[in-house]
């Protein structure tokens, strides 16, 4: 049984991998919800994301329409027919103002009519007011909606919800309820507004041509984001309609970052003009979309002056591709590797009493096992993409099954390391640990064991970006199923490139010293490193399902481990079998053991070292804290981001940064991505950032951000710093 143990496990790596998008809670929608008022076309239903006041201002609601297949419900503008949902609060008690917040709409275009709405599943978020929040709020709501397909039925439901009251909430109380999240991914997607958008419309005037009108838009910083148009949406007092935006290839303007979109106006009368005229536009952009108001012909527009030292602005296809070249090399001496260098060491040494064709041969076959083990991360991403999840560089790491499967690859890969087991055969195949090839191997039998040695070398890799990995991959993540799979394999050929130089020279793995005694110690020490990743991997998996479900894993294992070394310890056929039974049974626990543990809640803030104390991710307060003449400092990080820790040591704890963050008017803001968290995933997207480390600084002197790189540097971020306070106080300060 043993003798295949590793090879099953390898392969699970695949399966879990396939369930990085899966969602492992189910919401209880008896839990503030009222019941589904139901049609032959659609049912809705409203929601609350609180249990109860909780002292607050605002009640956050959600009203859930799930649609047939071929009908939709309008947008706030519905276009050239229709109108959008409307809500009537009569009989409500402690309800104030009602807010709806318009996620992104789609466009429908049939028989010449342009509208816009929603199709499936849609959540409508609404912000009601709370005149007195110590009291409840009964809400008695009815709702008068148009749904259409091939014919328009309107349609009515009535919702009776109450919230009770409460104190407001004390440190650590949660109000949120289990729909809460649902509703939040919906928020995501409402348009941002203010200032320091991440991609904005810079003009905007009004072209004749004869009867002919249209309109032409210049957009800045799709490059920056790494985003294309899908959509632009136009909302005028006059009764026109706007076709869809029209790439315009002729560059009319010197700004190289700005892009110019053409859309036909249909139906404005002859003594009317676009000139002047107020309009509100939505630029709808993959993940991101934006709101202004403008006036056209005078190109009105807030001003992006956020800097990054990952942009592509400017950039060539080929720029990108470079970057992803030299990202994926700079990843070989990246922190995360380390927990892979004891395979590469023995897999060095090991080479050095092979003959010169079978060292390369095995380097080559590492080098295509990193390659496609970047294929598979990308065909798993694309997946995610098209189905509709969220997608970044790293985040298997935030699923528990993954840690799992590692932890205890790992910990086998110790234990042959130590020579507590084997796995040989017929043909004596190598294994896939350590990677041991002996000349008595026929030819190409060892590929399989190299292959798998360079997979699992980049699966650790994974959580560690590098400078220009961040650049290629935000491209790739925000672009098509073929940027993905480019900018992916470049990586894989760059992290590659250590084992393509030795396969071209092979000659150089002969320069090591030659295997004797002494590779039992070392053999050691690398078996120690690989149990210390393990144990790191459990402290990540402590987070994920608890430190009860941790413990249980670690438990499996060291079962597991020592039915393997009393295996060795006895030759007899019947207690070998027993105690292989035993270690696969321990195993079998780690497997199973995070399925049967309970999540632990998210902290609310954090601290580092007891210095450094973080607040809660608000990034909605970034904006009335500068204009307080604060400096805020985001800090996006997660347990198993290993060069997020090493920026925390190495920069942000050492005396001059920590002094400088530590002064009254700097405001530390902390979000922790090691589980999934929709609000972070999209506030990287606003950046088209797809992966942590990520930093910025904001203040008086740089409201829209400054956006640091992701290996920080002591003068980077005391200049950021600095720059972002708007004067050179805050440097002296630190003198």
């Amino acid at each position: 049984m043993l003798r295949h143990l590793i090879t099953r496990l390898a392969l699970l790596i695949a399966i879990c991998l396939s369930s990085i998008g899966a969602s492992s809670v189910a919401l209880a929608a008896s839990d503030m919800a009222t019941d589904w008022v139901d049609e032959d076309f659609t049912s809705v239903r409203l929601i609350s994301a609180q249990t109860e006041t909780g002292g607050k201002q605002t009640l956050r609601l959600g009203l859930e329409y799930e649609l047939q297949p071929d009908w939709k419900i309008y947008w706030r503008s519905a276009g050239d027919a229709g109108f959008p949902p409307q809500l009537d609060w009569t009989g409500s008690e402690n309800v104030g103002d009602a807010n709806i917040l318009w996620p992104a709409p789609h466009r429908f275009s049939i028989f010449g009519l342009e509208t816009f709405g929603y199709k499936e599943h849609i959540i409508l978020p609404i912000d009601v007011a709370i005149p007195d929040p110590a009291q409840p709020v009964a809400i008695r709501l009815d709702v008068d909606y148009l749904v259409c397909s091939d014919i328009c039925i309107p349609a009515t439901a009535s919702f009776d919800l109450d919230i009770p009251a409460s104190a407001a909430a004390g440190a650590g109380t949660s109000i949120a309820s289990n729909h809460a999240h649902q509703i939040e991914k919906f928020v995501s997607k409402v348009p941002l507004r203010g200032t320091g958008l991440p991609i904005e419309v810079t003009s905007i005037s009004s072209i004749n041509q004869g009867n002919a009108h249209s309109l032409r838009l210049g957009v800045r910083g799709l490059d920056d984001a790494g985003v294309g148009i899908d959509d632009i949406v136009i909302e005028s007092d006059l009764r026109a309609g706007f076709g869809l935006p029209e790439p315009q290839t002729t560059a009319t303007g010197s700004n190289e970052d700005v892009q110019y979109f053409d859309l036909t106006v249909m139906g404005l009368a002859e003594d009317q003009t676009l000139k002047d005229q107020p309009v509100t536009v939505t630029v709808i952009a993959g993940p991101l979309s934006v709101e202004q108001n403008l006036v056209v012909g005078d190109g009105k527009a807030a001003t992006n002056t956020a800097s990054s030292t990952g942009a592509t602005a400017g950039m060539s296809f080929a720029m990108i591709g470079l970057f992803a070249l030299l990202g994926g090399l700079i990843l070989n001496v990246m922190p995360c590797v380390l927990p892979v260098l004891s395979i590469k060491v023995m897999s060095a040494l090991k080479a050095r009493e092979q003959d010169i064709n079978r060292v390369r041969i095995g380097f080559l076959a590492s080098a295509a096992g990193i390659i496609t083990s970047f294929w598979v991360i990308a065909a798993v991403l694309v997946g995610i993409k098209l189905a509709g999840g969220t997608i970044g560089w790293g985040i298997q790491f935030q699923q528990p099954l993954f840690l799992t499967v590692m932890t205890i690859i790992l910990a086998l890969f110790a234990l042959n390391m130590w020579g507590l087991f084997e796995i040989s055969g017929p043909d004596q195949l190598g294994n896939a640990a350590n990677d041991a090839i002996t000349r008595s191997e026929s030819h190409g039998h060892h590929i399989s064991s190299n292959f798998l040695t360079g997979m699992f070398a980049t699966l650790l890799a994974t959580p560690c970006s590098a400078p220009f990995l961040g650049t290629a991959v935000g491209f790739a993540l925000a672009g098509s199923v073929f940027d993905i799979f480019w900018i992916f394999t470049l990586l894989g050929i760059g992290l590659a490139l250590p084992y393509f130089a030795i396969a071209i020279q092979p000659r150089v793995a002969h320069i090591l010293p030659k295997p004797g005694r002494w590779m039992n110690g070392v053999k050691v020490v690398l078996g120690l490193a690989l149990i210390g990743t393990a144990i790191w991997l459990l402290g990540i998996l402590s987070v994920q399902i608890g430190m009860g479900g941790a413990i249980a894993v670690g438990l499996g294992l060291i079962l597991g481990s020592v039915f393997i070394w009393a295996r060795k310890r006895t030759s007899n056929l019947r207690p070998r079998f027993a105690f292989t039974s035993l270690a696969v049974l321990g195993f079998l626990v780690a497997l199973f053991a995070p399925g049967f543990s309970q999540p632990p809640s998210s902290p609310s803030a954090s601290s580092d070292n007891g210095t450094l104390v973080w607040q809660a991710f608000a990034p909605e307060t970034i904006d009335r804290l500068v204009a307080d003449g604060k400096t805020v400092v985001i800090d996006v990080t997660a347990e198993w981001c290993v060069t997020c820790q090493v920026n925390k040591k190495l920069v942000l704890e050492k005396p001059d940064v920590r002094n400088a963050l530590m002064q009254d008017d700097v405001v530390l803001m902390q979000a922790d991505w090691t589980r999934p968290d929709q609000k972070i995933a999209d506030y990287l997207a606003s950046y088209g950032r797809f992966g942590i480390p990520f930093n910025a600084v904001f203040g008086p002197g740089a409201p829209d951000g400054i956006l640091l790189s992701e290996l920080l540097g002591v003068d980077e971020v005391l200049s950021a710093l600095e720059d972002a306070n708007g004067s050179a106080s805050l440097a002296s300060s630190v003198q």
